[in-house]
């Protein structure tokens, strides 16, 4: 009986803890994981269920910006809040590109910086994100995700910027 409840309890338990989202072949690399996750939100795939299974569920999504020349602002996010930003969005024809990645990676964590460019409607910006990653159950998850973009006026340093 003990083992009856364990295994029927078990899946759901998995599902609630981030642990059981449907295999994805992009999680195995962390280039696919995070190059997947630009294809998720850009238009006009917009891929939310495949954007949720890249991500541990207690994943934290936070943006570093100019809060009205009264210095910088980080704005943390959940997952549901962060993907209801963009559906809840004026312009949904949000387009962002890898411009380029770098790439670090020791004993089942990584961190990788991305540069992106990002048009959204007739404005493009670049900007960067900061991935931190985690190697379970056989792939990679995203723990954390924390960006900024150039839009205040800090020029993206050099050495993020695509090799010419």
């Amino acid at each position: 009986m003990k083992k009856w409840i364990l295994t029927a309890i078990l899946p759901f338990w998995a599902v609630s803890h981030g642990l059981a989202q449907e295999w994805n072949s992009n999680t195995t690399t962390v280039e696919g994981c995070v190059s997947e996750v630009l294809r998720c939100i850009s238009a006009p795939t917009e891929d939310w269920e495949t954007f949720r299974g890249l991500f541990m569920a207690s994943a934290d999504f936070t943006v570093v910006g100019d809060a009205n020349n009264m210095g910088l602002r980080a704005t943390n996010f959940a997952m549901e809040d962060f993907i209801r930003l963009f559906l809840n969005s004026a312009d949904r024809t949000i387009v962002e590109v890898e411009l380029r990645k770098e790439i670090d990676e020791y004993n089942g964590i990584a961190h990788v910086w991305q540069t992106y460019e990002a048009t959204v409607g007739n404005s493009t910006n670049r900007g960067i994100n900061s991935y931190q990653l985690v190697w379970h159950n056989d792939r990679w998850w995203i723990c954390n995700v924390i960006w900024s973009n150039d839009t205040n006026g800090v020029p993206i340093p050099y050495r993020y910027l695509p090799e010419d």
